[in-house]
């Protein structure tokens, strides 16, 4: 029994060393220190869910626009690219016509060129 006991004990005192759960003293009585009011905690506490609260309900109804914004954005991005994908189309349209064109008819389009460069030289003087 006694040996029981002894191991018992020693168990215990290994289990009291080994426990880092002591308490954190308290740094208010430290000279220079000051222990805040109650009545000041308590205010600050209000304040800070009030505040969290505030930030909650804004975040809650912002979120629906902002999702109306991206779904917009992703709509336009989309119409630009296809609009862009368009318009290279047309313009690989007309360079194909305009170089058989001027592959139909050179002379043609030799003189259209020089009619065109002297109207915009006499556009500029």
């Amino acid at each position: 029994m006694n040996s029981t006991t002894d191991s018992s004990a020693a168990s215990d005192e290994s289990r009291s060393q080994g426990d880092h759960t002591a308490p954190v003293p308290n740094t208010s009585m430290l000279p220079g220190a000051q222990k805040t009011p109650e009545p000041a905690v308590e205010l600050m506490g209000r304040v800070v869910r009030g505040a969290h609260e505030t930030i909650d309900r804004l975040a809650d109804s912002a979120a629906p626009t902002v999702r109306q914004i991206g779904q917009s954005l992703s709509s336009a991005e989309e119409t630009l690219h296809a609009k862009t994908d368009q318009l290279r189309e047309t313009r690989d349209a007309w360079t194909e016509s305009l170089r058989s064109t001027v592959r139909g008819s050179p002379l043609a389009a030799i003189a259209a060129a020089l009619v065109v460069g002297a109207v915009i030289a006499r556009l500029r003087r």
